[in-house]
């Protein structure tokens, strides 16, 4: 798609963070993030429970048909996506933890007004049903690959399943454009900011909140780990599928040739498990670490086994390692956001 001229291209605000290899050992700080001189176990510290959020109540059960692979669910439309409501629901309070709040884009600014929002890659549709109730003169689209979303919504909600790599057919056009930790979603960023590009109002905005693969170590402390050794793996077999998982570090080039401008990108941090000093790392690294633990098996399995040839009995024993690595405290990784 050819961009609209520059003097009426939307604005952007992205977050990402630049990281140029799969595996860095840096002895150098990113995060700043300092290690924790206690290597307990014990999180009661984290000032959290260990209860995940339950799922929301999802729409008539007979529209659900998935494909079951190494014990887990997957898309039958367009098969290839986890099925996880209650990690992408945790991961929506992970997220509110983190940003405080639902967006970091200057709405308010947008000229016009806010009128339509649309949220690609809704999953549950928890953010957009909360974006929808906090602003409800906006009419909010979620789109995703399966109908996983609530069937009683706000009157200003709504849901379709779409494909955002297919060409956009939308009769309208949106103020705001949302999307949230896409990174391993789609072959061609690129081609979907381009679509967004083409379907936003002139001083419209995307947002885009998303963590970068690979993880980081900056105290070298998963050197020679299972956890280096997993992270690895699984970069190298996304890319034989033909993902780039490494995509988020090249947001601000996508939307640079895109045609957005005004750019601004936000970097945050989640450390895996608790090792981290302070009170906030600690929470967030709870939460992290109940999402990473929660998800670890069903994206490392089809990569593993299916790109790389690896058994599944071996898999298993590998994801054990990176377990135990982590509720040890003693490597210190972290998802740049």
């Amino acid at each position: 798609m050819a961009p609209q001229n520059l003097t009426q291209s939307p604005q952007a605000t992205t977050t990402d963070e630049q990281i140029s290899t799969p595996i860095d050992t840096s002895s150098t700080s990113i995060a700043n993030l300092e290690a924790d001189s206690d290597d307990s176990n014990d999180d009661t510290d984290s000032a959290i429970g260990r209860s995940l959020l339950s799922p929301t109540a999802s729409v008539q059960e007979n529209i659900y048909n998935f494909l079951e692979e190494n014990g887990r669910s997957y898309h039958r439309y367009k098969e290839g996506r986890q099925v996880e409501k209650d990690r992408l629901d945790l991961q929506h309070h992970l997220c509110g933890l983190t940003f405080e709040g639902l967006h970091l884009a200057p709405l308010k600014t947008v000229d016009g007004g806010l009128h339509n929002v649309l949220d690609i890659g809704t999953g549950t549709g928890i953010w957009a049903i909360d974006f929808a109730t906090q602003y409800p003169s906006a009419i909010v689209l979620g789109t995703d690959l399966s109908p996983i979303q609530p069937t009683y919504v706000p009157p200003n909600c709504y849901f379709e399943i779409d494909d955002a790599e297919d060409p956009w057919v939308y009769t309208r056009k949106f103020e705001y454009i949302h999307g949230r930790l896409l990174a391993s979603c789609f072959e061609s960023h690129l081609n979907v900011f381009k679509s967004a590009f083409s379907f936003l109002t002139p001083g419209g905005f995307i947002e885009l909140q998303d963590a970068a693969f690979p993880n980081r170590c900056d105290d070298g402390s998963w050197n020679g780990s299972s956890f280096e050794k997993w992270m690895g793996l699984v970069m190298k077999g996304a890319k034989i599928f033909g993902k780039d998982w490494s995509s988020v570090s090249k947001y601000t080039q996508y939307l640079e040739e895109a045609g957005f401008v005004d750019i601004v990108e936000h970097k945050f941090y989640w450390p895996i498990g608790t090792w981290a000093k302070g009170a906030k790392n600690k929470k967030l690294g709870l939460w992290c670490k109940e999402n990473f633990f929660s998800g670890l098996q069903g994206f490392s399995m089809a990569v593993m086994t299916k790109a790389l040839g690896m058994s599944a009995a071996d898999v298993d024993m590998l994801l054990a390692e990176v377990r135990a690595e982590v509720e040890s405290k003693k490597v210190h990784v972290y998802v740049p956001m």
